[in-house]
């Protein structure tokens, strides 16, 4: 499969400056718009004494992530990390985003964003945008084996035999396989949750929405379910997507409802 490129615009490579990198815990930033939010995909060298580095960076650790793995302790705060750099290039006030009971990101009344991490990549996009929703995935491509086990817990029949059919059927340049679909519907259908969850406040399945289409940049996805009294089955959302050698990226943005 060739690669696609972003269809937002980019502001600049290594566009954080001041704090970033942070002794080294942060490497590779690189920033760009899209849609009115300021996006920044960065990775992280895991190193010891993280919660050393937070406290130096006044970075609040919460309880369970200090009882948590390294891996998981890295993660947390190289999100919170690239986050503050962003309400700071953003000229936003630079509070705390702490997990809610339910582990949500608990944002800023006059921000919205949201987080992914991959590894040791993430990716996180910040705005004034109260008024809408942003879900953002980055996920390791799938392989076959991986298809065959998971592809029935996340697609549905339909969607199964949608992707028979596709991979049958493309033509051109970009030729997708099974596995390659699966991953990219995965990673659309969790940004489309983070994007609606501040709305409905529900644990949903996978089934609960399903792929309608993909182009060279874009997926669509359709609502199966009530997802709430406002987002309703039959709703279909259009999500941004960037396909990379090792990865693949997801932005989605809704308004509030």
């Amino acid at each position: 499969m060739t690669t696609t490129l972003f269809t937002g615009e980019v502001v600049a490579d290594d566009f954080l400056p001041n704090e970033l990198p942070v002794d080294g815990f942060l490497q590779h930033v690189r920033s760009w718009t899209w849609q009115g939010w300021l996006v920044s995909r960065a990775q992280f060298v895991p190193q010891p004494e993280l919660v050393r580095l937070a406290s130096r960076h006044h970075i609040v650790l919460p309880a369970q992530v200090c009882r948590a793995v390294p891996q998981r302790q890295a993660e947390y705060l190289a999100g919170r990390l690239l986050l503050r750099q962003l309400q700071l290039q953003l000229g936003l006030c630079t509070l705390q985003i702490l997990p809610a009971a339910d582990r949500s990101p608990q944002w800023p009344a006059d921000q919205q964003g949201s987080l992914s991490h991959c590894g040791n990549e993430l990716v996180a996009g910040l705005a004034a945008k109260p008024a809408y929703r942003l879900g953002v995935d980055l996920e390791k491509w799938l392989t076959q084996a991986q298809f065959n086990e998971l592809g029935p817990a996340i697609l549905s029949s339909v969607e199964l035999h949608w992707c028979s059919r596709f991979v049958l059927q493309q033509q051109g340049p970009t030729l997708w396989s099974e596995s390659q679909l699966l991953t990219l519907i995965f990673a659309a259908k969790e940004a489309l949750y983070k994007a609606l969850y501040p709305d409905c406040r529900q644990i949903m399945a996978f089934h609960a929405a399903e792929v309608r289409a993909v182009t060279g940049q874009q997926i669509l996805l359709q609502l199966t379910v009530d997802w709430s009294a406002t987002w309703c089955a039959g709703t279909e959302i259009w999500l941004d997507y960037q396909a990379e050698a090792l990865l693949v990226q997801v932005l989605a943005e809704v308004r509030s409802r």
